[in-house]
């Protein structure tokens, strides 16, 4: 049996996400800031969990760092002041509310602390929409910054079986907000809609081939569905892993929809080692440069010295090569975080996107997807990426590229950028433009022509 990548209804979803800026309710708001690591903006983490068909909780977490401690005199302790407005609605279109509500977190301590903020609040469903999925729109203010931000969470109750009726804890009981996790590390999950004697398991161990660029016309290939390995786990034990790959907990084999846990390194989403400097040098080099790195792979040493010197040769110095690659494996490492699914978020469409071209100026969200600008929007010299999101048994966090021949000519100058030593970003996009609007003002007619 095969997964195949479908792109449904296209031209619905590049007319909705891009076409004429026609946007309608929620397809407006730009997220970008979610994906940009240098803007102040809180980012806390949410878990979904059904706890009947008229009820979620949404469990998050928050830490510390991301707020603005402050205090009114010496002698007072030190304060944040996080709220968060929460709306539900049918969908990114259908914006009326189902169900709303306010939560404010407030802290204290002698001191600025570093820690994770925890709690919940609860939903109501009843209003239950014709599919019985829904967007939940978040606005999050930092009051002592006198900051907001919007994002918003999907949530699917279509069935008994979805990943949000499974509840991830670390042995004590605490909600795990990832859902990867190292090998031989203990948890406990739960399934609420009914108690569970036992879990049926399908094991996958892949290797998924690299995003191609963005103008390529090759299809990816079909994922198997076959697992490499089925067996079961009691529901009232901790549970643990010895093998890196990807884990599918379900009820039974008559249905795909379940729960998945990742396990693709012991450190993941970190680039930790020198053994994961490698692969992701791929989207840069050439053939002939890359089979010279990958002849190394097996010995992390080897692998390090490699990387190393297409730095410091295209950098031209040892301080500059730093720096690029500081840049780099950054940008890998948060690909990482913000885009994996069920291969690493730096193989992912959304990741060499990112990874090449740098945090989008603009995102946004509907049914259909993403679309992601770089540049000015209002210019024809924007860049513009439509990703089609895709319906996977093993995550909600799959999104497919729609590629085009068009790309072509800037992709050559962002990886030519990148190889002359210059860390690109929205900013060349932006330059261009401008060089492009003042090249065709000089060339214009004077006015009383």
């Amino acid at each position: 049996m095969q997964l195949f990548r479908t792109t449904l209804l296209f031209l619905l979803a590049l007319a909705l996400m891009v076409g004429c800026r026609s946007k309608e309710g929620f397809q407006a708001t730009n997220t970008a800031y979610v994906y940009d690591s240098k803007e102040l903006a809180p980012r806390p983490e949410f878990v979904i969990h059904h706890l009947s068909p008229e009820v979620s909780r949404v469990y998050y977490r928050i830490s510390s760092t991301d707020l603005l401690y402050m205090r009114q005199t010496e002698s007072k302790t030190y304060k944040a002041n996080f709220s968060v407005a929460f709306n539900l609605v049918a969908s990114f279109e259908l914006t009326q509310s189902l169900d709303s509500g306010l939560v404010n977190i407030v802290d204290e301590a002698p001191a600025p602390p570093q820690k994770a903020l925890t709690g919940y609040f609860d939903i109501n469903t009843t209003q239950q929409t014709p599919d019985k999925k829904y967007v939940l729109t978040l606005r999050m203010v930092d009051v002592n910054r006198q900051v907001e931000f919007d994002n918003f969470v999907r949530i699917d109750k279509s069935n008994p079986n979805t990943a949000e009726n499974f509840l991830m804890t670390d042995t004590a009981g605490n909600v795990i907000y990832k859902n990867h996790i190292p090998v031989n590390v203990p948890f406990l999950l739960d399934y609420t809609p009914k108690p569970a004697a036992e879990y049926i398991v399908s094991y996958y161990n892949r290797d998924f081939p690299l995003a191609l660029p963005p103008y390529s016309s090759v299809n990816t290939p079909a994922f198997e569905l076959e697992a490499d390995s089925t067996f079961t786990v009691r529901a009232d034990q901790e549970i643990s892993f010895s093998q890196h790959g990807f884990y599918h907990f379900r009820l039974d084999t008559n249905q795909w929809d379940g729960f998945t846990l990742f396990s693709f390194y012991d450190q993941f989403p970190f680039i930790a080692k020198k053994e994961h400097l490698g692969e992701p040098l791929r989207y840069l080099t050439t053939k002939s440069e890359y089979q010279e790195l990958a002849a190394t792979f097996g010995n992390a040493t080897e692998t390090k010295a490699v990387v190393d010197k297409f730095w410091q040769e295209r950098a031209g110095s040892l301080e500059r090569s730093k720096i690029l690659i500081e840049a780099f494996y950054n940008r890998v490492q948060l690909a990482n975080i913000f885009f994996s699914s069920y291969l690493e978020g730096w193989k992912s469409d959304r990741g060499i996107i990112y990874i090449i071209y740098g945090p989008p100026n603009r995102v946004y969200s509907s049914t259909a997807g993403e679309a992601w600008v770089y540049g000015d929007e209002a210019s024809s010299l924007s860049y513009y990426f439509n990703f089609v999101r895709v319906s996977n048994p093993f995550t909600d966090n799959d999104y497919s590229l729609e590629r085009m021949n068009s790309y072509r000519y800037g992709w050559g100058q962002a990886i030519e950028a990148w190889r002359n030593g210059h860390i690109y970003n929205s900013k060349d996009i932006k330059r261009e433009q401008d060089e492009q609007q003042q090249s065709q003002y000089r060339q214009r007619s004077p006015y009383w022509y």
